[in-house]
């Protein structure tokens, strides 16, 4: 339906149609604000404006979640696809690439009336967010045992890590969430006589979580891997898929960018870093509590740039180095350049993605007794071209045999 018959006709109805706000972008950022133009008991007409106050031309992808029960009739203004409830906008030939402080927009008529949820831009948050915010998973809690009481029955395990913090652990007997402890322990009444299978997953703040760790005592050996995950969902932010299964229980799912490990999680979606433009190989693993793996679920997507977007790379960051302390590593490097701007550095162990820095130096503590360190460092800009890899890898003498 035409976006003016929709809003003639919700006129007609007697329903208020709100004017759209005069954009102005705010410095060094861009957004995407939405406004409910229209609405009546069973839906409403929406828009996102898309404002770019960066120095750069925005070629934008808008992604959102709607509530269930609602969904979109009509839309106009962008290409919208979906995965069920989870919407992915790109604009149209007139309005993919917004110039250095201007704006577009694009709307839709919805069946329902529940608005967007979690809304990111181009993976950053539509109010104008960077990449500081928490996508990281903490780690699989570790060393999971259980303590047999005269009357009760405990399960302990050791504290997970996380990059901001960890909120809690969740217990699941079977299938079933039975607990949520702010500690390393819980404890109930006996079970029956019986094998259950219990599973414990670390959530941060964010609502990250960790594989889960896994136990199933007087179980028999778990030598069967969980099924290939059913279907694969790629976005610029955001990697979805079904859930696998297993004989016993799915720990956990590995997911890789071009063999680059972006995180583990007992989830079935993984937020990673803004890709920007290029080809991209998307595989997700699903493994258990054995250590058994699951064959990948791989999908290729290739994403190409808008016209007159910037296309150009920053350069190799250079001098990478390292200072090394008993407790602590840290690596510095020479600043990259850029065309428009260098906006950060990825960090990676090998294939593993550690974190993303907006400075020349990455700090990391030092576990006890390493000899090897290893690092990449690549430069990435505000549209997410990035640099080929500055590498370092540092083998230190082991220290002489205790007399």
């Amino acid at each position: 339906m035409n976006r003016f018959l929709v809003a003639f006709a919700a006129a007609a109805a007697g329903v208020a149609i709100a004017a759209a706000p005069a954009r102005a972008a705010v410095p060094g950022a861009a957004t995407a604000t939405f406004t409910k133009q229209s609405s009546w008991s069973t839906g409403y007409t929406g828009q996102y404006t898309i404002d770019n106050g960066t120095s750069a031309p925005l070629t934008w992808r808008v992604e959102f979640d709607l509530p269930s029960g609602t969904t979109l009739a009509n839309a106009w203004g962008a290409t919208v696809t979906h995965t069920g409830d989870h919407y992915v906008a790109v604009g149209a030939s007139w309005n993919a690439t917004v110039a250095p402080g201007g704006n577009t927009w694009f709307g839709w008529l919805a069946q329902g009336t529940g608005g967007p949820l979690n809304c990111s831009l181009n993976g950053a948050s539509c109010t104008g967010g960077t990449a500081t915010a928490d996508i990281r998973p903490p780690a699989t809690p570790g060393n999971l045992r259980a303590v047999v009481g005269t009357t009760t029955f405990t399960l302990r395990w050791d504290a997970s890590t996380d990059d901001v913090g960890v909120k809690g652990y969740e217990v699941y007997s079977g299938a079933n969430l039975v607990a949520t402890v702010p500690g390393t322990e819980y404890t109930m009444g006996m079970p029956p006589p019986m094998i259950i299978t219990y599973r414990v997953r670390a959530l941060d703040a964010a609502g990250n979580a960790s594989p889960y760790a896994v136990i199933t005592p007087g179980g028999t050996p778990d030598t069967v891997a969980p099924s290939v995950p059913p279907s694969l969902s790629p976005g610029s932010a955001t990697i979805r898929w079904g859930a696998s299964a297993d004989n016993v229980a799915v720990a956990g799912y590995d997911v890789y960018v071009n063999g680059d490990h972006y995180g583990a999680t007992s989830n079935t979606a993984l937020t990673v870093p803004p890709l920007g433009f290029g080809s991209f190989t998307f595989s997700v693993v699903a493994f258990d509590g054995a250590g058994n793996r699951s064959e990948p679920r791989s999908l290729s997507v290739a994403i190409d740039p808008g016209p007159n977007s910037d296309s150009r790379s920053p350069t190799v960051p250079t001098d990478l180095r390292i200072s090394i302390s008993a407790t602590q590593v840290t690596w510095t490097w020479t600043a990259s350049t850029d065309n428009v701007g260098v906006a950060g550095y990825q960090v990676f162990h090998g294939p593993d993605w550690s974190g993303n820095v907006t400075t020349t130096t990455y700090v990391e503590p030092r576990p006890a007794g390493q000899t090897v360190f290893g690092l990449k460092v690549r430069a990435y800009d505000a549209i997410g071209n990035k640099s080929a890899f500055a590498t370092l890898t540092v083998v230190l003498d082991p220290p002489p045999p205790t007399p």
